[in-house]
């Protein structure tokens, strides 16, 4: 269902949901993964959303995860993954459509209050798909209502 080749998704979003989440850390969980020594913490943003394209997938419910990037150090060569989007379906009960977007850290506060008061849509460009998951290569949060964002094309021919 997700292309292998670069494919592009435009989606509505609904609702937001979530922020910040601390819990005990389990025992086995190692030190310097634990927040103030014995603690998890997440910030997390679920946000519920349906695809207005491409076509095959017009009207389903996709679940985007939004959470921040943390800057990387110097030394580390591998480009930062900035999210994910998969097909769960059947995975889980409940499963489908899901997306995961890393938002730099430094902005994190900004796209907060962006997202809960005037982005209403998001372009999505995945790529390297295997048919159930795919690297995001690219996003764009907007102001416009999905309904008037030009969907992407498969491909087009110009008549002259």
């Amino acid at each position: 269902m997700l292309a292998s080749a670069r494919q592009e998704f435009v989606v509505e979003l609904l609702s937001v949901d979530g922020g910040l989440s601390l819990l005990p850390s389990p025992p086995g969980m190692p030190k310097p993964h634990r927040f103030q020594g014995g603690l998890i913490y997440s910030r997390m943003l679920n946000v519920e959303s349906r695809l207005v394209s491409p076509e095959p997938l017009a009207g389903r419910r996709i679940r985007l995860w939004i959470a921040p990037l943390e800057r990387q150090p110097l030394w580390r060569r591998r480009a930062p993954e900035i999210g994910y989007i998969c097909d769960r379906t059947g995975d889980l009960p409940g499963g489908g459509l899901e997306a995961g977007i890393h938002i730099p850290e430094d902005d994190w506060l900004t796209s907060l209050h962006c997202l809960t008061t005037i982005w209403r849509s998001l372009r999505l460009a995945g790529i390297d798909g295997d048919g159930r998951q795919m690297r995001l290569a690219e996003y764009a949060f907007s102001s416009a209502s999905s309904l008037m964002l030009p969907t992407p094309t498969a491909g087009s021919v110009s008549q002259s």
